[in-house]
């Protein structure tokens, strides 16, 4: 049985002391290495041009040309236009998961549904402003014949798409599904696409929850995690444009100003990403390292195949595990996965090729 949302948030607060103060390899963790960080920044410069820029406050929202980029990167990869004010950038996911759900309770919504394994924050904030959560499924996603309990009245409903810990993705079936029961009860879908547009099959870029109503639709990306580039911060929401300044005077006051350096790296970033080579080489590089470590016998069982992503959920032999720090299924409120752990592909101890 899945544990409950307290001892979730629980296990991530021992987890997030753990990890920084003890030794130990943290094989399910975030820090990442691979050969490409320095191209996918190269030609950023960290001193802006205007010297002024420099002086002043600097919020990556309000950078015109930075948004253009995002818009653009959608037009061609999703077939989808997004105007300005659909577009909202911040520093990094968290901000922008509390703006979305501050942004609910303003519109009233009442209940938020969600399909596990969602990020841990979720629970917090949801937690914190008091709105109450429902599970509506006990299968994952990615499979075509996964149950939905979904209401019929005007709700929310969160989900991951890639799911992360597994690195797969949410069936098309299944968005079809969410997006009948968008359309019938006006509900809000609130996606957390943190790992999208790193997709194993390189035959397309585009995504299917972009094809959710954006009048109903949140869709959370993070383009510093498709290129595995963690050091600077930089994600954006593309949201029904009459709630962006709900959201924006939300996050504004969560992390304050951005930073003149953070706009370089970004619009760099959406350069890389919208160019004809994009990400391919990274995500080659993680199918690469899933490969061996399925071959030299690392990775025993996986729970699913990833598709996306650099996680998968796994079964790892026991020298591997041997005083190593590890996520398993408690810390995602999931259920019969024994043994499994959410496993980092690019975890820098792993050998390299």
């Amino acid at each position: 049985m899945s544990v409950s949302p307290a001892e979730l948030l629980r296990l991530h607060r021992e987890l997030d002391r753990t990890s920084r103060t003890k030794s130990g390899r943290f094989l399910s963790g975030w820090q990442t290495t691979h050969p490409y960080a320095g191209q996918y920044l190269s030609g950023s410069h960290v001193v802006a041009q205007d010297p002024g820029a420099l002086q002043n406050y600097n919020f990556l929202s309000d950078s015109t040309s930075l948004t253009d980029a995002i818009s653009a990167f959608h037009a061609r990869a999703d077939g989808v236009t997004y105007e300005r004010d659909a577009v909202y950038v911040s520093s990094g996911s968290s901000p922008l998961l509390l703006g979305s759900f501050l942004a609910l309770k303003e519109m009233g919504v009442e209940e938020v549904c969600y399909v596990p394994p969602v990020y841990y924050s979720c629970y917090y904030f949801c937690d914190s402003l008091g709105i109450p959560m429902r599970q509506v499924s006990a299968d994952l996603l990615h499979s075509e014949t996964a149950e939905l309990d979904l209401p019929e009245r005007r709700s929310a409903l969160v989900l991951c798409d890639p799911i992360w810990v597994f690195g797969t993705t949410v069936h098309e079936r299944q968005i079809e599904r969410i997006a009948q029961w968008q359309r019938r009860t006006g509900s809000v879908v609130l996606v957390d696409g943190t790992f999208q547009y790193t997709r194993w099959d390189r035959s397309s870029r585009g995504e299917s929850t972009s094809r959710l109503d954006p009048d109903l639709t949140f869709r959370l990306v993070c383009p510093t995690k498709s290129l595995a580039v963690h050091g600077t911060r930089f994600a954006y929401l593309l949201l029904p444009p009459e709630l962006r300044e709900t959201v924006r005077y939300a996050c504004a006051n969560i992390t304050g100003a951005t930073g003149a350096a953070n706009e370089h790296f970004a619009r760099r970033i959406m350069e890389v990403l919208d160019s004809d080579d994009s990400n391919d080489a990274l995500v080659r590089h993680i199918q690469g390292q899933r490969d061996r470590l399925l071959d030299s016998g690392v990775i025993r069982e996986e729970a699913a195949p990833p598709q996306a992503g650099y996680y998968a959920f796994a079964v790892l032999d026991d020298a591997s595990m041997k005083e190593a720090i590890v996520m398993d299924q408690r810390f995602f409120g999931l259920d019969g996965f024994d043994k499994h752990v959410r496993v980092n592909l690019l975890y820098p101890g792993w050998p390299q090729p």
